[in-house]
């Protein structure tokens, strides 16, 4: 028996017009059931620790103590979110590891988990000890990035530095401290009074 050619005709188009119809179905029954689930919640970044009067050194390779970290509360936060520190205070040392060279401190820090990188946040005071043997410098300026292994410092806000001999301003700085070499960013101004004999 022969089928005529219109019914496989209508046949293949009734499945076809079934098939996605069946597929359409699936579509919107999974659309449904995602809105139906409980949404994931987002992970907390409430601490997992809280330190109290916080310390910590680093020491070089020879035991020489390179910087001191103090303040009166770190939190340590889940995974690996890093750490916030209260009032911040760094310390950094000489190569004897007994002469303090910079004091940098802040209103709020982070420390990354890997500990390559500080943040200094808020206002900062960046201040070269007299006591260091070198010229005292006095830099003020918002929003620092540190990287303490490098002693490498830096903000694209505005910066303000105050020597014995004048001041300087500018807006973003990189600073290596230990090669004792700045770059002023933009919108350089400064003055200088030489001592007077």
């Amino acid at each position: 028996m022969t089928v005529p050619p219109s019914i496989t005709a209508r046949g293949i188009f009734s499945l076809t017009v079934l098939a996605l119809l069946a597929g359409l179905s699936y579509g919107l029954l999974q659309w449904v059931e995602s809105g139906l689930r409980e949404p994931e919640r987002a992970k907390s970044q409430e601490p997992v620790m809280i330190i109290n009067h916080f310390q910590a050194m680093r020491l070089n390779t020879a035991g020489v103590r390179e910087y001191v970290v103090e303040a009166p509360q770190l939190a340590q936060l889940p995974d690996k979110l890093g750490a916030r520190i209260e009032w911040p205070v760094l310390d950094w040392y000489q190569l004897d590891g007994q002469t303090r060279e910079w004091r940098l401190q802040s209103e709020q820090g982070w420390v990354a988990a890997d500990y390559e990188t500080v943040r200094l946040e808020g206002a900062v005071t960046m201040t070269r000890l007299a006591t260091s043997g070198k010229p005292p410098v006095t830099v003020t300026t918002r929003d620092v990035l540190i990287r303490p292994g490098e002693r490498y410092v830096e903000t694209a806000a505005p910066a303000r530095a105050i020597t014995p001999g004048g001041e300087l301003r500018a807006v973003g700085v990189r600073a290596w401290l230990d090669q004792e070499r700045l770059e002023l960013l933009s919108q350089v101004r400064g003055t200088y009074d030489p001592p007077k004999p």
